[in-house]
């Protein structure tokens, strides 16, 4: 309108239309149509200039020509309220929706216009609250739907660990932490993590319906499990649940999932790890960049605005985190080790208690074992097939066995050195005198045991002798000790007890 204003200034002033049209920039026949609605009006230029907008339009706009009425829009538009109520239920689609229509109305629109007119009605019956958090009042949390992985470094297994994200609202200081899984046990070890990062407890915290937080859902009083309430009482925090299929309750948690996927993992996409630590030091590093960056719009990062505006008035944490703990009894069997099942790993129990009642409490972190009252046995959870066992918790037979197969050529061949060279020489040849040198080691364990019989020095003087034979064994230089043979000087030459004889070939028969 200012131009039209400007349009009856210049008019007022006298100048011809050309003038007008070029100190305006407008063309002649849209000048024309104005000049010859305002003069329609029978009213002065004075008079035209001292009304609102909203009137000086309704005088010297030109009408739209009204589209022509469409019958079938007319008969669409009274179905569009229950068409948003239909799609929110389950298995419902827009094309079904579609289809349900020309039912009724055979020579109504086609897909791609019913499509049209309903995400049009969609767009202008969405309205969102913008909600104002204080500080201190809530954390929001949430997993993330897609995950992250590590990899065995053994099998080249690849193992899929959830992420959880917590957020909190008032200043969008923010979370995440991988899991092996998203039991009960690993969701509380994260929420602990959580608060010990934000360095304090919020008077509320607020996730949606999953089954580690609310046992049975209402949108009024739902009901939240043991463990949950649990949790609550030991933060002293109040427990909050959004509605069901109602994201935009917890919206803020909702976004900053969004955010962890573009500032955490796409920086991740094309990284191996190897073990869950390793994870979330790469996550908590990414993390630290994220909430140090100036946010969009301000020059200020999350975590300035968390130390200046939040941190204050956050509560203190208890003296120790929170731990979820399982609770399972066993009779200890014969080969003294029990199972955690849900990991399906195995973990060693003092072989004298075979046989007896057990109980063993689990974590996130540590499995600890009790006979009564009395802790038996701790070990760190490992979340791979395999077994735990701790040497202390074997019998003496069984450890002796157990190292014997960590042995190796390089054991042998040091203990060897120990006693002299002729007898690591000896050591030396059996190993090479097999094809596989793990079938060598029964015969170097046979000569080293020798030193438990005869001292050192004779097993030395045997060994020595034995080394003058084409091939060694440990029986040689058993019965070498047995005969005493070696206290016998060896002469200066080699004696042959073999008759002289015309058929005997030596040597030169085989070149």
């Amino acid at each position: 309108m200012l131009r039209v204003r400007k349009l009856i200034q210049l008019l007022d002033k006298d100048l011809s239309q050309r003038k007008i049209s070029s100190e305006l920039k407008m063309g002649r026949n849209i000048l024309s149509g104005y000049i010859g609605r305002i003069e329609q009006t029978g009213l002065s230029h004075q008079s035209l200039l001292e009304m609102d907008d909203a009137s000086l339009a309704g005088l010297l706009t030109a009408p739209a020509a009204d589209p022509p009425a469409d019958p079938r829009l007319s008969d669409l538009a009274p179905r569009m309220e229950n068409c948003v109520h239909e799609l929110k239920r389950t298995g419902v689609t827009k094309k079904l929706l579609w289809e349900e229509y020309l039912q009724e109305v055979p020579n109504g629109y086609g897909y791609t216009q019913f499509k049209e007119h309903l995400n049009r009605y969609l767009k202008n019956h969405d309205y969102s609250y913008h909600n104002h958090h204080a500080g201190g009042k809530q954390m929001q949390v949430d997993f993330c739907g897609d995950t992250l992985y590590i990899t065995n470094p053994r099998t080249g297994a690849i193992t899929p660990c959830p992420v959880l994200v917590c957020t909190l609202p008032c200043t969008s200081y923010v979370f995440a932490i991988g899991l092996h899984d998203s039991r009960q046990e690993s969701f509380y070890y994260a929420m602990g993590c959580a608060l010990d990062y934000f360095g304090g407890v919020t008077e509320s915290v607020k996730s949606d319906n999953m089954r580690q937080w609310v046992k049975r859902a209402d949108r009024y009083e739902p009901t939240f499990t043991d463990a949950t309430l649990g949790w609550g009482v030991y933060y002293q925090t109040e427990l909050l649940a959004s509605r069901a299929y109602k994201p935009r309750d917890k919206g803020h948690i909702e976004s900053h999932v969004n955010i962890i996927y573009r500032e955490v993992y796409a920086h991740m996409r094309n990284q191996t790890f190897y073990s869950l630590d390793a994870l979330n030091s790469r996550i908590l590093e990414l993390l630290e960049q994220l909430n140090h960056k100036k946010m969009q719009g301000h020059d200020y990062s999350r975590y300035e605005r968390f130390i200046r505006e939040e941190k204050p008035l956050l509560r203190a944490l208890p003296g120790e985190p929170y731990v979820f703990r399982y609770s399972k009894g066993f009779t200890v069997n014969s080969t003294y080790h029990v199972q955690l099942v849900a990991d399906r790993h195995f973990y060693s129990v003092p072989y004298q208690y075979v046989g007896a009642q057990a109980t063993m409490i689990y974590d996130y972190r540590n499995v600890e074992i009790y006979i009564g009252l009395e802790r038996v046995a701790v070990h760190a959870r490992s979340y791979e097939d395999g077994y735990t066992t701790k040497e202390e918790h074997m019998p003496e037979r069984h450890r002796a066995y157990k190292r014997t197969k960590e042995y190796n050529a390089a054991y042998y061949l040091g203990k060897a050195s120990g006693i002299g060279p002729c007898t690591k020489e000896v050591i030396g040849r059996i190993l090479d005198s097999k094809i596989f040198v793990q079938q060598s080691y029964l015969s170097c364990q046979g000569i080293l045991s020798l030193v438990r019989k005869y001292p050192v020095t004779r097993i030395e003087s045997a060994c020595e002798r034995a080394r003058a034979a084409p091939c060694i064994s440990y029986q040689m230089v058993k019965q070498i000790l047995a005969k005493n043979l070696d206290t016998i000087p060896q002469s200066e030459q080699a004696v042959s007890y073999l008759p002289e004889h015309e058929n005997i070939r030596g040597a030169s028969a085989w070149q």
